[in-house]
């Protein structure tokens, strides 16, 4: 993954089942989309770790200023805020139904099959589980987070 990063900013990781390998992870970016034989959260504790940032610090300090407990957007900087996004059904136990995307590489949200897509500025469709207010809601989230990260980072 660190080699994609020093060449590609990843626009958004989804959660898949292979039945040969069991959980893993898409990576999407705005070039390509390729799997990675790891599961979600292990991908999204490794984009922390290249980034040094820490996710519960994330969760504690970017929740208590929007008022929410869970689906917290994950705040890299101003520039990449991934929000949660569910695009699947857990097929068992402790199975990752959420994804993250890149708010800033979403073109558009519509209402598909009545759920949420997410049209990305790369030109692939998201369908999701959940609906549009959740969705929209997420976003919003998403841009008072980057509000709050420009506050406390640009003085």
């Amino acid at each position: 993954m660190k080699k994609l990063l020093k060449s590609n900013k990843i626009d958004a990781m989804l959660p898949i089942y292979l039945d040969d390998l069991g959980n893993c992870t898409e990576i999407i970016t705005s070039a390509e989309s390729f799997i990675k034989t790891v599961t979600i959260e292990t991908c999204v504790k490794n984009l922390a770790d290249y980034y040094n940032i820490s996710l519960f610090h994330n969760r504690i300090n970017y929740g208590a200023e929007l008022g929410i407990t869970n689906k917290v957007p994950v705040v890299i900087n101003d520039e990449l805020i991934y929000i949660y996004i569910n695009v699947r059904k857990p097929l068992l136990d402790h199975d990752a139904a959420y994804g993250f995307i890149d708010v800033n590489s979403i073109e558009e949200e519509f209402k598909e099959n009545g759920k949420a897509a997410i049209l990305m500025k790369s030109g692939r469709v998201i369908q999701t589980r959940q609906s549009i207010q959740s969705l929209k809601r997420a976003m919003l989230n998403a841009r008072l987070a980057k509000d709050i990260y420009k506050e406390r980072h640009h003085k």
